[in-house]
């Protein structure tokens, strides 16, 4: 199927479902719907494949792709959010996320997405991702997350980071949790003395914290010594401070 056309229509939706299809294998089904823990009809297509279908549609006319709203499958929808993170134009590639954001079914349509972030959009992140903070649905929490750990070999972004994973003193969604665990164990590897001292003095989720030791723990960059001195920031269920 010619993936790069100079304009989608409405008419090329099943042709291209139909193309998705010739690349299912029934055989892995299974075991990718437990791996992605999703309910959506699923076709079990490589990453490899995915990429490279969205590579090709984004040399066209990638937008009325993206205005055809195919959701159809997970992959059809993994291919919008591949295609949303190439478009450098910050406010166009918002309205697609935005809308992008509503349709996240499973950790995997977050977390494939990877944001040309840089100086002079870094602030429009920093409001994108503060903004899906306050979503009801649990993906866009996550993503919100997602986007400070893209930035968070940046010093000076610290302090946008602690008071994110701070705002989460109540959050108890699995998916959110493991993302904030994530991001506190990134913050002790690269930044470890600010961000003990943040563990030890302001008053965190439980969850989080031991999240982010154990990942931390399981890490191939830190050494044994410094995974043990980890556990006395471990906290009880209903630690206080």
């Amino acid at each position: 199927m010619e993936l790069n056309k100079t304009e989608w229509r409405s008419s090329d939706r099943v042709a291209f479902l139909a193309y998705l299809k010739s690349f299912e294998q029934p055989n892995k089904v299974d075991w990718t719907r437990r791996i992605l823990n999703t309910k959506m009809p699923l076709l079990a297509i490589p990453t490899k494949t995915i990429d490279q279908i969205a590579k090709e549609i984004f040399k066209g006319d990638y937008p009325s792709f993206l205005d055809l709203h195919i959701d159809d499958y997970y992959e059809s929808i993994a291919i919008q959010g591949k295609l949303i993170t190439k478009i450098k134009d910050f406010d166009i590639m918002k309205r697609y996320l935005d809308r992008y954001a509503t349709v996240m079914e499973n950790w995997a349509h977050c977390d494939l997405l990877s944001f040309d972030i840089h100086p002079k959009n870094q602030s429009k992140f920093i409001n994108l991702s503060y903004g899906y903070r306050h979503s009801t649905q649990p993906f866009i929490r996550r993503l919100s997350l997602m986007i400070l750990f893209q930035m968070v070999k940046d010093t000076e972004i610290l302090p946008i980071i602690y008071e994110a994973l701070l705002a989460l003193e109540d959050e108890q969604d699995y998916y959110v949790i493991m993302m904030a665990g994530w991001l506190l164990s990134e913050c002790i590897i690269q930044h470890k003395t600010p961000t003990l001292s943040f563990i030890q003095h302001k008053e965190l989720n439980p969850k989080i914290v031991n999240k982010g030791i154990q990942k931390c723990r399981e890490s191939l960059r830190l050494s044994k010594a410094e995974k043990d001195d980890l556990l006395i920031y471990k906290r009880e269920k209903n630690h206080k401070r």
